[in-house]
């Protein structure tokens, strides 16, 4: 016999879907809701401008002649900014050593900051802002689609350590590139990683060393075999000239990565320099930043004002009514 289904199992799902019915027909409302009160409000707000066009127009102006004058009137500076490269050494390490600087220029300790950086206090005083960050330069590399990797075109950003400064004097940017460089180069830590690299570099070179010693050993025990096989059949089989070239081979490989090695001792460095200060003639201009910035405000300002008014006159007559 079939079962028969239980009345009881049947009218919970029968409630079940009401239910899910009522769940979906009230988030529709509230949507609908939400729609309309957003409608709402930017029809008030349309009026709103419309009403005060005139009053929301001469702050948006009088907001633009300060900003303007503001740019005018502001001291300028010039703005700049260094790439940096580093092989041995962290990065985040050296921006935050960097930024550390901040904090004394902040402060105007212009004694600590020239000790820090090896100059005078004057050469110093005319600094207000030092940053560094990361940051990955796009460039666009055209790669073979039969490699099966990379698509052609792909966007690849090496990182780089970037440090920016804001000084009074545009005379000071060179000799300001130059004190931050000797300071990572004479930072604790890089002269730790420098001296790192450094000893496993020669520890390296000792390890080629030694394989090449062994190699040489074979070398000579392979030029007794065939000088032996020379004396009793009177020429060096193929065999023993093929393993006197293969001994010469590895030999030169091994003697070509000391030199690679030798030279990377004697010319790496902590950083490398992609991009240096430029001494721009010309300051940073802000007048149309400034301009915009007062603008808004400005008109923000009026438009928080205007809506308190507008509310306050709504909600005015509800507070004088007398209670029931």
């Amino acid at each position: 016999m079939s079962e028969q289904p239980n009345p009881q199992q049947k009218e919970k799902e029968i409630d079940l879907l009401n239910v899910s019915c009522k769940m979906f027909s009230a988030t529709g409302r509230g949507i609908k809701c939400f729609v309309f009160g957003i409608k709402n409000m930017i029809l008030w707000f349309l009026r709103l401008t419309k009403k005060y066009f005139w009053i929301l127009a001469a702050l948006t102006i009088l907001g633009a002649i300060g900003g303007y004058a503001k740019a005018k009137l502001q001291r300028p500076f010039y703005q700049t900014e260094m790439l940096v490269e580093t092989q041995i050494i962290s990065r985040t390490q050296i921006a935050d050593r960097i930024n550390n600087l901040q904090h004394l220029v902040k402060d105007k300790n212009h004694n600590a900051l020239a000790r820090e950086l090896g100059l005078q206090a004057d050469d110093v005083k005319d600094i207000f802002f030092i940053k560094a960050d990361l940051v990955r330069i796009t460039v666009e590399r055209a790669i073979d689609r039969s490699e099966g990797e990379v698509d052609a075109g792909e966007h690849i950003g090496p990182q780089f350590l970037r440090i920016r400064i804001r000084v009074w004097d545009n005379q000071k940017i060179s000799k300001m590139g130059r004190a931050l460089v000797t300071f990572i180069e004479n930072d604790p830590y890089t002269q730790e990683r420098l001296a790192i690299y450094r000893k496993n570099n020669l520890m390296q070179q000792e390890a080629i060393q030694m394989e090449i010693r062994q190699l040489e050993l074979f070398q000579k025990k392979n030029i007794e075999k065939s000088s032996s096989v020379m004396t009793n059949f009177g020429n060096t089989p193929l065999v023993v000239q093929n393993e006197e070239r293969t001994y010469i081979s590895e030999i030169l490989h091994f003697k070509n990565q000391i030199l690679a090695l030798q030279a990377a001792y004697e010319l790496t460095r902590p950083l490398s320099i992609i991009q240096p200060f430029t001494p721009f003639d010309q300051p940073v201009n802000r007048t149309l930043f400034n301009t915009i910035l007062f603008s808004l405000l400005a008109v923000g300002l009026g438009y928080g004002f205007l809506l308190f008014r507008e509310g306050w006159k709504r909600l005015k007559p509800l507070l004088d009514e007398e209670p029931f």
